[in-house]
């Protein structure tokens, strides 16, 4: 026999499938409507929400049902608020019936959105850990989404400094002099060899702009690429 959150879930699977996907679809149509723009959501996007309906749920069947008790009947309604249940329990030989009645809470962020259930019974209160491993899995889930966000950063900034570094070593001197007129740091450079004819003062800048443009950049692709070696462990082992 399963578990009694699994027998719960299994037989909730098509209310929570259906509710997820009427979800995805109001948040799209939310979306288009105030930016003009169609909303992506990725496959993550879509466990992520369904796993929130589940710990809403779970969340509130833990202060009645205990890991070790055993279903006897359930029944769904799909409302338009959400899955309410009526249910069978049973506890040490004793029967109990419980409600659930579902109030939507969050606003149009689809990773907020999520319900409130009230549950209905003349059970005892209790504290059990139902919610707990979905809970465990849904952390899990966002350290991974903010951990390859992060990686998406470190590497459009390799991206940008290899550009860099790729633009500016390529560059001849007449270049590398025509860079330095037009950069904003080094330009004063450019005017005071200019107006003075000062070679040393031209030999700085071409040199500002070597170390600006390539010699950091490439110390700094340094240092990303370990940092990214890191996060690439990381995301790894969650997975």
């Amino acid at each position: 026999m399963k578990p009694i959150k699994e027998e719960i879930l299994h037989q909730l699977e098509k209310p929570i499938n259906d509710l997820t996907a009427r979800i995805i679809e109001s948040e799209k149509e939310f979306y288009l409507k105030k930016t003009g723009r169609e909303l992506r959501i990725t496959e993550r996007d879509e466990e992520m929400i369904r796993l929130s309906l589940v710990i809403d749920l779970m969340k509130a069947l833990q202060n009645y049902i205990l890991p070790n008790d055993k279903l006897i009947g359930l029944n769904w309604y799909g409302g338009p608020k959400g899955i309410e249940i009526s249910a069978g329990i049973e506890r040490e030989g004793v029967r109990y019936h419980f409600l659930t009645e579902a109030i939507t809470a969050g606003g149009y962020n689809i990773q907020r959105f999520h319900y409130r259930y009230i549950v209905k019974s003349k059970m005892p209160r209790v504290y059990s850990d139902l919610a707990a491993e979905y809970v465990t899995k849904q952390k899990k889930m966002k350290t991974l989404d903010r951990l390859e966000k992060e990686l998406n950063d470190l590497n459009k900034i390799y991206e940008d400094k290899q550009t860099s570094v790729n633009t500016y070593s390529a560059m001849n001197r007449s270049q590398l002099i025509e860079a330095m007129k037009e950069s904003n740091m080094y330009s004063w450079r450019y005017k005071a060899w200019e107006r003075d004819g000062d070679d040393e003062i031209l030999e700085e800048g071409i040199r500002g702009i070597k170390q600006w443009y390539i010699e950091w950049p490439k110390r700094d692709m340094k240092n990303l690429l370990k940092r990214i070696a890191k996060l690439n462990i990381k995301i790894d082992n969650l997975k």
